[in-house]
């Protein structure tokens, strides 16, 4: 079974034997173990950008980086930090968008709009089916990083109403078409 790419994208399959618990626990205990790294990376780049570059000023009343306590919105050449509404004016503010409106809209019909015809990412309807599976009021924050090779390196956050917190990372490959920039493709990381 493919590890999901982003929250609900991949339903349970079949019925559950005690192996697959055993399975499971394993399964749980290695995202646990990925999910502290990544973290523990996220807090270093953060810290890193912090002291090392200039940031743009950025504040809660920003629509495009959002905010809230606990995702202060960030913007510097080594990091995006929001849960705002992006733009398609460049990779991280349409990372963002994709997110808000996965999030926020909760509309699969927007996401799949930010993103190239032929993109790598599934159909509107598959969207849709992963939203439907987060409850609504579930918040996020998303972090985004520059990779050398062009692609962002995403991590996600998401704090389900029952004070659930789940993470999810994401390689993001966009592509620019004159003053507009897409979503080419998401894929685990690799």
């Amino acid at each position: 079974m493919a590890v999901p790419l982003w929250p609900g994208m991949i339903p349970p399959s079949g019925p559950q034997r005690w192996h697959v618990h055993r399975t499971r626990k394993s399964w749980l205990v290695g995202t646990a173990a990925v999910a502290a790294s990544t973290a523990a990376v996220a807090v270093v780049l953060v810290y890193t950008a912090a002291v090392s570059a200039p940031r743009q000023s950025a504040t809660y009343g920003d629509p495009v980086l959002g905010g809230s306590p606990g995702c202060q919105p960030t913007r510097s050449e080594q990091v995006v930090r929001g849960n705002g509404t992006g733009s398609t004016d460049s990779g991280p503010d349409v990372i963002l968008a994709f997110q808000y409106a996965y999030y926020v809209s909760r509309s699969g019909i927007a996401a799949r709009s930010l993103t190239t015809p032929d993109a790598y990412v599934p159909a509107v309807d598959v969207i849709a089916a992963g939203i439907e599976s987060i409850p609504a009021g579930t918040q996020h924050c998303v972090l985004i990083t520059p990779m050398p090779d062009g692609r962002f390196d995403v991590v996600i956050t998401e704090i389900r109403p029952n004070t659930a917190i789940r993470t999810y990372r994401q390689f993001v490959t966009v592509a620019r078409d004159g003053n507009t920039v897409s979503i080419a493709k998401i894929a685990p990381p690799a």
